[in-house]
């Protein structure tokens, strides 16, 4: 991510309000991106130290430095630098230093005196090896950063892909110094989730209209550095807003040094789904499995040319379960009255896997929450005794008739799910 001196230039404060000001997609700046990616890829399988050159060489006396080395550390960010030396540098150089002290000193120009020569050590250590002289010359120090070789870009960029990350990488840059996150959601839920859980983010969660509102807040902390562990995680999570269809965003900055000039302590920050910001993240199949895909497409065959009773949609709802929570992997929505009932698929799984999730649908507690099951010896009625909604086993495929008799026995309204 981008640094907080390559962010600054870039940030603006306006009342109680901070943002940051996206890169335009101008020809000066498409230009720049392209030069820096060319610059990388003609650095490919070359020493970082190098590349580094390259760069300051281009900045030169540019006045937009700053630009310049942030769209440079995207690229170094996403990119691959390795060391894959021969034998390890530590162990050639506590080689070379060992016959260096018992024969030196070492000179470049060896006499009667100092007859000890660079070149005749390595050559020995190289032998030792099974190395040239010029692999050991090489890999002396090979295990340094700026000796670490560039094998790989990481991307197939472009200038506006590279323009774009940037504003991404400005736009999360802020959320280092965030305290709380609030965001509304509709639609996406499995993704959100996922990323949620994978930074380790506390979340509340409220149901609103046709969606959710989700406080992620952290401890608040007089000492900076636990803010800003946390805002990182906050940071690292905001591409994955961008894979939900609908989003907002509102977070508190602790702007501090970050703004210059603002006698606001904490500043609000507001993002959303016009920002024209691009995740880098990759968003979840349509299906997670060939079961679930053929039971939506068998629905869809067999009740999609009647006047349906039933609207079927996909991870539609959040159900709570204790600090996590379960989005069921269908919801099927009477077309008159509005009740709904959730359908879950459990089929070729592993035993405990299973018993994972019925203890999940035990602690949901809900009895408009179907399970449809597949049966095996490993998994039978036992494996769903007190789980409080329906279950329907199946052997080779579920059936959809006693899927929606299952549906209209225990769909239930809204407001009986709140009671």
């Amino acid at each position: 991510m981008l640094t907080a001196d390559l962010i600054r230039p870039r940030v603006r404060t306006r009342g109680g309000e901070i943002y940051t000001q996206p890169l335009p997609m101008s020809r000066t700046t498409q230009q720049t991106a392209a030069d820096l990616i060319g610059i990388f890829g003609e650095h490919l399988q070359r020493p970082r130290w190098v590349l580094d050159e390259a760069l300051e060489a281009y900045e030169d006396v540019r006045l937009d430095y700053p630009l310049i080395r942030g769209l440079a550390k995207v690229l170094a960010d996403a990119a691959t630098f390795a060391a894959a030396p021969p034998v390890e540098p530590s162990t050639l150089r506590a080689a070379l230093f060992d016959l260096a002290a018992t024969r030196g000193p070492v000179t470049t120009a060896p006499d009667e005196l100092y007859p000890a020569n660079r070149g005749e050590l390595i050559a020995e250590v190289a032998a030792i090896y099974g190395l040239s002289a010029e692999a050991v010359d090489q890999n002396l120090y090979a295990d340094l950063i700026e000796e670490q070789i560039l094998v790989d870009l990481g991307a197939t960029w472009t200038p506006d892909t590279l323009i774009a990350r940037y504003n991404l990488e400005l736009a999360r840059g802020l959320l280092y110094w965030a305290s709380e996150m609030r965001i509304t959601v509709h639609g996406g839920y499995k993704d959100l989730f996922k990323f949620i859980k994978l930074f380790k983010l506390m979340h509340t969660i409220t149901p609103i209209p046709g969606g959710y509102h989700i406080v992620l807040d952290g401890p608040i902390s007089p000492f900076v550095n636990a803010t800003l562990r946390y805002g990182g995680q906050m940071a690292r999570f905001l591409p994955a807003l961008m894979l939900t269809p609908d989003w907002s965003m509102v977070a508190d900055i602790h702007a501090g040094w970050l703004a210059r000039g603002s006698d606001t302590p904490i500043l609000r920050y507001q993002l959303d789904g016009s920002s024209g910001l691009v995740s880098h993240y990759k968003a979840s199949g349509e299906f997670d499995s060939r079961l679930e895909a053929d039971f939506a497409a068998e629905f869809e065959e067999k009740l999609g040319r009647q006047d349906r009773k039933w609207l079927l949609a996909r991870e539609d709802e959040i159900v709570p379960v204790g600090d996590t929570v379960m989005i069921p992997d269908f919801s099927f929505t009477h077309v008159r009255d509005g009740r709904r009932a959730l359908v879950e698929l459990a089929g070729f799984w592993h035993p405990d896997y299973l018993e994972r999730k019925a203890r999940k649908l035990r602690a949901a507690g809900r009895r408009d929450l179907i399970v449809v099951a597949y049966k095996s010896v490993n998994t039978t009625d036992a494996t769903w005794q007190d789980v409080p909604g329906e279950v329907l086993l199946f052997t080779s495929k579920p059936v959809i008739k006693d899927v929606l008799a299952a549906v209209e026995r225990s769909a239930v309204s809204r407001e009986e799910i709140g009671d």
